[in-house]
C-alpha cells in the first residue's frame, strides 16, 4: 500500500442523502458530513454538488493531503470502474462519474456499488474485521448484498455480482419485483415482503391489526401470536434457503446481516442460523458464523474509502 496516501475521502450516495467522511488510511474518521441528494433534472447536479461540498467542507491545507476518493453508488458500475451504468433512484444512465469527479477535484477517484461498499466497510472496520471471505446481506425495503472473496468484491462480468435480492423463489404467489421479475427473493425476504406476507395471512384468517410493521410482527411473534410466528417462520425459511444456496456455491466463512430488519437481533439471527445449518452443505455446517452488521449507515463511507486503498494497492 502506498505510504504517501495520507488521507482519503469516502462518499456514499443515497437516494435522499449523500454522506461524506474524511479519514486516514487506517479508517480513523476525522470529519463526517452530509448533504441532500438533489435528484432534480435526472440528477445532473449531483457530481458538481459532491465536489462543491468537499471543497467547502475541507480546508485547503487538508485538501492537498488527500490523494483519492471512493464513491459508493446505488446502482451498477461498469467493469472498468469508470461509469455508472444505471442508478434508478438517481435517474442515471451511463454517467461517467469517475471522470467528472477527477476532473473537477483534481484527485483520483474510484466507483463501486453501494452494497459492495457496505460489505467492504464491514470487512475493514466492522463485524467482519479480520475476514476476507464473506457474504453481506442487507434486509431493508429490499434485499441487497455484497460478496467478498479473498478480500476483493465480486462484481461480475455485467456488474451484477451480489444482486442476491433477485434470486428467483419458487412460490404459488405472483409477486412483482421492482426489477420487473416475479417472485424475487426481496419480494418475500425484505421488510416490504414481510409486511405483505403478514397482511395476506391476516386476510386469510379474517383478522386485522391496527398497524403492520416488521417490529410489530417480531413483537407479536415473541408474544406467541400464532399467525405472526407462522409468517416469520416462512420468512426465515425462504431467506435461509436462498442464503444456503449462495453459501454452498461460494463457501465463505461469514454472513453479515445489515439493514433495518437486522435490528430484530437474536429474534431474527437465531432462527436464521438454525435453518442455515439445516440447509448448507455438510462440510460447511458448524463452520461459519452469522453476525449482525456493526457500522450501520457508516458502512458505505468506510467501504468506499477502503475501495480506493485496495485500488492503489494493486
Amino acid at each position: 500500500m502506498e505510504k504517501q496516501i495520507k488521507k482519503i475521502i469516502g462518499v456514499d450516495i443515497g437516494g435522499t442523502t449523500i454522506k461524506f467522511a474524511l479519514m486516514d488510511t487506517q479508517g480513523k474518521i476525522e470529519k463526517k458530513w452530509s448533504i441532500p441528494t438533489n435528484i432534480s433534472e435526472k440528477g445532473k447536479f449531483i457530481p458538481n454538488e459532491i465536489c462543491s461540498s468537499i471543497r467547502s467542507s475541507i480546508n485547503k491545507d487538508t485538501l492537498v493531503e488527500i490523494k483519492g476518493i471512493g464513491i459508493g453508488v446505488p446502482g451498477a458500475i461498469s467493469s472498468d470502474g469508470e461509469i455508472v451504468v444505471q442508478a434508478v433512484n438517481l435517474d442515471w444512465e451511463q454517467i461517467p462519474l469517475k471522470k467528472m469527479i477527477t476532473h473537477k477535484l483534481g484527485m483520483d477517484a474510484c466507483l463501486l456499488n453501494d452494497a459492495n461498499a457496505a460489505a467492504l466497510g464491514e470487512m475493514w472496520r466492522g463485524a467482519a474485521h479480520g475476514r476476507e471471505n464473506l457474504l453481506f446481506v442487507t434486509l431493508g425495503t429490499g434485499v441487497g448484498g455484497g460478496i467478498i472473496l479473498n478480500g476483493r468484491v465480486l462484481n461480475g462480468c455485467h456488474s451484477a455480482g451480489g444482486e442476491i435480492g433477485h434470486i428467483p423463489i419458487r412460490s404459488d404467489e405472483n409477486r412483482l419485483c421492482g426489477c420487473g421479475g416475479r417472485n424475487c427473493l426481496e419480494t418475500f425476504a425484505s421488510a416490504n415482503g414481510l409486511v405483505l406476507s403478514m397482511r395476506k395471512k391476516l386476510e386469510l384468517l379474517g383478522g386485522s391489526w391496527t398497524e403492520i410493521t416488521p417490529p410489530i410482527i417480531f413483537e407479536k411473534a415473541a408474544q406467541n401470536d400464532e399467525a405472526a410466528k407462522e409468517v416469520l417462520n416462512e420468512f426465515v425459511t425462504v431467506l435461509a434457503q436462498a442464503l444456503a444456496g449462495i453459501m454452498n456455491t461460494i463457501d465463505v466463512e461469514e454472513i453479515i446481516i445489515g439493514g433495518g430488519l437486522s435490528e430484530a437481533g437474536a429474534y431474527l439471527l437465531d432462527p436464521l442460523k438454525e435453518k442455515l445449518e439445516k440447509y448448507v452443505f455438510p462440510q460447511i455446517r458448524n463452520h461459519f458464523s452469522l453476525k449482525k452488521a456493526l457500522l450501520g449507515n457508516d458502512a458505505g463511507i468506510y467501504g468506499a474509502a477502503y475501495s480506493y486503498l485496495l485500488k492503489k494497492a494493486v
